[in-house]
């Protein structure tokens, strides 16, 4: 009552209320004086000669949340923030380029990195105290906010020698971290690098359970992407275990939402059993590839079901009514983590019947005990038992206990409809966007589902049509109407690669078109002309405490990966060698910092490994309708292929549309009009192909 009151009272300074990102409008009404990231605020602090409190998170984070409770809302940290410090907020997905610069100084002078970020700077922006979630008040083992605050500013800042040291230590900070992100010059791609990387893999891999580390334990998609993709050019069996072994561990965890569908953000146990309960836009696009991939490999369905399921959740829960996707769903329901997705005996016997019971109890292994104790427990939903394990436990047979299974997730799933969901983020990023429309073109491609692939068009339209300024660049962000924050490099790198996945399901030579032109201003706007690689940020745009050429993996691919693999298949496509060449230079001009840790930088060595190799264009030719056509096309649908380009030419218009585009798809006949595949890498085209197995076999060569 007292804080409530307290926060009635406060002067409303806050500048929050005039923006339109969720995660901001959070902390709007905090009686804290926050300024959202602005020359404003620099200014405001170099004036003032006060130090900068820089905190970043995003909406679906939990201990964002903590904070903004326990911290942001309280009078006492209000005191001090407001009479001793410029305050900003940042939204890491509004911003990713702030929270990048800040993140990488983070992980490099403390060795840790999360969220929320909090840093205290001076008014240059240069941080010289990093943390991440900190109490309101000190205890045993950490010092607490009111108190860090008190003593940084009246203890150091406020005296003129002791603000030197802080100042002299956030120049350190920076120029430590710039020299380390900064490439050697003339520095070849380490012909290691690739054997380096899969060493290390293997060294980190969990044998037991799937996946890298002991907890926290992440996806990884890019990981998993990169090791079916070494599985594909050297046959190593064990890459390939390594990633079946983690989707299948994955699937039957915790960390997958066996109720309403999709992937959790991460588990914070080793066994994938227990989530982190938000739920990302790039996580459910990044792994149903993966599973779109592993099935292309090996066939097993419940692979190509999981990446259906994965993209239900993305065209249903993250729908956007203007056709594109929010970015999240939270972690919390009215402040308690996870309270949407968890269970109870007693309701999950109210719910179920007596049979659906005992076969969810045998498969999710939960604990069978309704004592008083327990009954009202909750539990997340793990199917971790193997059906033949629960056959043997329940007496009934295979097809019956699926049955049962299905039938009781069923009725979980409409009583947990009655229940208040977690908020959505609903924010709409290009970035993000680009990748569930690249995910959703392929699944619809792999799978023959139309209506995955009209989802990724809607989607692309908008894109194209109301997030890009009257003179044709990317914006970055999307709420309300009001597009904000300038498009970074993975914007336009990922929004292109989504265009040309949609192009291969479409052939709709628009897509194509699109994807050319964005790339043409990735190079124009980031590309650095003196030693090759793009900025995150535009050369003429904001230029932060750190100029940074993104090259690791984060939870997303990096975008010189991205971009440089658009550059090699557009080029491949197009037939045009100085994109092939400009991809290559990416690859020199960042040999120096992949070398130090390659297996962080795995979407980059996947991408060289495509333009050092073989890089194909599937031209098929036939009429309308022909079988034999649809038969070659679903061919190159289902094969794992990585890289190859399908261009589709039917009748006479096929080829009329697409000859000022894709040189090399003029002069290719039917034989004796029966359609016909060529595939093309970039020198030359192979024989005639006629039959889809042939076909399959062409594609599927190793490197």
């Amino acid at each position: 009552m007292i804080e409530e009151e307290a926060r009635e009272e406060a002067p409303r300074l806050n500048r929050l209320q005039h923006e339109t990102s969720p995660y901001l409008l959070a902390h709007a009404d905090n009686p804290v004086d926050w300024h959202p990231w602005s020359d404003e605020a620099f200014a405001a602090a170099r004036e003032q000669n006060k130090p900068i409190f820089l905190s970043i998170g995003y909406a679906s984070c939990h201990w964002c949340h903590v904070m903004e409770e326990e911290s942001f809302s309280h009078p006492s940290v209000a005191d001090v923030l407001n009479r001793s410090y410029i305050a900003i907020k940042v939204d890491k997905e509004e911003r990713p380029d702030v929270d990048q610069a800040y993140m990488t100084i983070a992980q490099l002078i403390t060795g840790q990195a999360g969220w929320p970020l909090n840093l205290i700077m001076t008014p240059e922006g240069e941080p010289f105290y990093i943390a991440t979630y900190v109490p309101r008040e000190s205890r045993s083992d950490q010092i607490g906010l009111v108190e860090l605050l008190a003593k940084v500013h009246d203890t150091y800042w406020a005296n003129d020698y002791n603000q030197d040291e802080l100042r002299r230590s956030g120049r350190s900070f920076v120029k430590v971290s710039q020299d380390t992100v900064t490439p050697d010059d003339a520095t070849e791609f380490p012909s290691d690098a690739h054997e380096r990387a899969i060493t290390d893999l293997k060294a980190g891999y969990d044998s037991v359970n799937g996946g890298f580390g002991t907890a926290p334990k992440f996806p990884t998609a890019t990981r998993l992407s990169y090791l079916l993709n070494e599985y594909h050019a050297t046959g190593d069996e064990e890459s390939l275990s390594m990633v079946l072994t983690t989707l299948d561990r994955m699937r039957a965890g915790g960390i997958y939402d066996h109720v309403g569908t999709g992937f959790h953000r991460y588990a914070v146990d080793g066994a994938w059993l227990i989530p982190h309960f938000e739920k990302m836009l790039y996580d459910q696009a990044l792994l149903a590839e993966v599973y779109l991939d592993a099935f292309a490999l090996t066939g097993r369905s419940e692979y190509a079901d999981t990446s259906k399921h994965i993209l239900d959740y993305v065209t249903t829960t993250l729908a956007a009514p203007e056709g594109a996707f929010y970015g999240a769903q939270d972690a919390d329901t009215a402040g308690e983590e996870g309270a949407y997705y968890v269970w109870s005996h007693r309701e999950l016997a109210e719910v179920l019947s007596d049979a659906e019971y005992e076969v969810l109890l045998s498969v999710a292994e939960l604990p069978d005990t309704t004592s008083s104790e327990t009954v009202d427990a909750t539990y997340v939903i793990s199917l971790t038992a193997s059906l033949p394990d629960v056959v043997r436990a329940t007496g009934r047979d295979e097809s019956e206990v699926r049955a049962l299974l299905d039938s009781g997730l069923n009725k979980l799933a409409e009583r947990r409809a009655t229940r208040e969901p977690p908020a959505i983020d609903d924010k709409i990023s290009v970035d993000w966007n680009g990748l569930a429309i690249a995910a959703l073109a392929r699944a619809g491609r792999v799978l023959d589902d139309d209506r995955l692939v009209d989802e990724a068009s809607t989607a692309a339209d908008f894109l194209w049509n109301s997030m890009r300024r009257p003179d044709g660049l990317l914006m970055h962000t999307y709420r309300d109407g009001v597009s904000s924050v300038d498009g970074m490099l993975e914007d336009y790198a990922f929004y292109s690669y989504g265009l040309i996945e949609l192009y291969q399901a479409t052939q709709d030579v628009e897509h194509l078109h699109r994807a050319l032109t964005l790339m043409e201003q990735t190079v124009d706007l980031f590309w650095d002309a003196d030693a090759g690689g793009f900025f995150q940020v535009a050369t003429g745009g904001e230029q932060l405490v750190l100029q940074i050429k993104p090259f690791y993996d984060t939870a997303l691919p990096s975008g010189n990966a991205i971009a440089a693999e658009n550059l090699v298949r557009l080029g491949t496509l197009v037939s045009d060698t100085e994109m092939i060449d400009m991809a290559k230079q990416t690859f020199e001009a960042l040999g120096s910092l992949v070398g130090y840790s390659p297996q962080e930088c795995t979407r980059l060595l996947q991408s060289h490994r495509l333009a050092t190799s073989n890089s194909y264009v599937a031209i098929l030719v036939g009429e309308p309708g022909d079988p034999v056509l649809q038969a070659l096309r679903d061919a190159v649908d289902e094969t794992y292929s990585p890289g190859t380009l399908l261009v589709v030419l039917e009748g006479d218009e096929g080829h009329e549309s697409i000859a000022d585009v894709i040189p090399a798809a003029t002069g290719h006949t039917t034989l004796d009009g029966s359609a016909v595949a060529y595939v093309c890498d970039r020198q030359m085209c192979a024989l005639p192909i006629t039959d889809a197995a042939s076909l399959v076999a062409m594609l599927s060569k190793r490197a």
